[in-house]
């Protein structure tokens, strides 16, 4: 029966093919199944920029940097001149000079400030906060005696007096935790000379021509820097 025994196997061939269509098409259904899942982890995955910053929790407030406080006004230039010392020098310029005679401080007077250096100058006159003059009770010039002005100046205005004095031939160098430039030189009147001192923001600038008097810019400076 050599005609029977293909028909007996075809059943069993049939029944392969199908087990293996199911198979095959279980195996498409899984890999539907799956695929959304697999995408989303691969975007949920961190790329090769590494990880993504962590963003601030909502409402979180942002520390701002408070603004500079406006420096406090530490500056020791007195009101007037009774201050500006810790002595009386009436008697040390008597009987030739007296402290701000009224010709020289009225209307009409003259400019007296403490420099004639022209790089100085300019920047003395626009900060000068207290004059104390000592001259000749009767109205003269301004030249004849001492002058002092006490000013306040800024980092930059100090630097080119500083700079003006030291090119004008003054000889500078450090005192009492500040900067001191003087000159001196002889004139018709007597000695002269003028006498720079500069701590923290104050300048005391003192010129004179005919008063010989020791100690006077160091007792200023006792009595502001006290």
């Amino acid at each position: 029966m050599p005609d029977d025994a293909p028909v007996l196997r075809r059943p069993t061939t049939w029944l392969i093919a199908a087990v293996v269509a199911l198979v095959l098409a279980v195996i498409a259904v899984a890999g539907v199944l799956l695929m959304p899942k697999a995408q989303s982890e691969a975007d949920a995955a961190p790329t090769a920029a590494g990880p993504r910053p962590t963003p601030a929790a909502a409402g979180e407030p942002v520390p701002v940097a408070p603004p500079a406080a406006p420096p406090a006004d530490g500056s020791p230039v007195p009101a007037d001149c009774s201050a500006a010392y810790t002595t009386d020098w009436a008697g040390a310029f008597a009987p030739d000079y007296v402290l701000n005679p009224a010709w020289a401080t009225g209307d009409g007077g003259p400019v007296l400030l403490g420099t004639d250096d022209p790089g100085a100058l300019p920047t003395l006159e626009q900060t000068t906060e207290l004059t104390c003059a000592w001259l000749p009770a009767e109205p003269s010039d301004g030249r004849t005696g001492l002058v002092t002005s006490i000013a306040r100046v800024d980092e930059a205005q100090r630097s080119a007096a500083l700079g003006a004095f030291e090119a004008g031939g003054l000889d500078c160098f450090e005192e009492l935790d500040g900067t001191r430039c003087i000159a001196e030189w002889e004139e018709p009147a007597g000695p002269a000379g003028e006498s720079h001192f500069f701590r923290d923001d104050v300048w005391i600038a003192t010129r004179w021509s005919g008063p010989a008097v020791t100690g006077y810019t160091h007792d200023i400076i006792a009595a502001l820097f006290a």
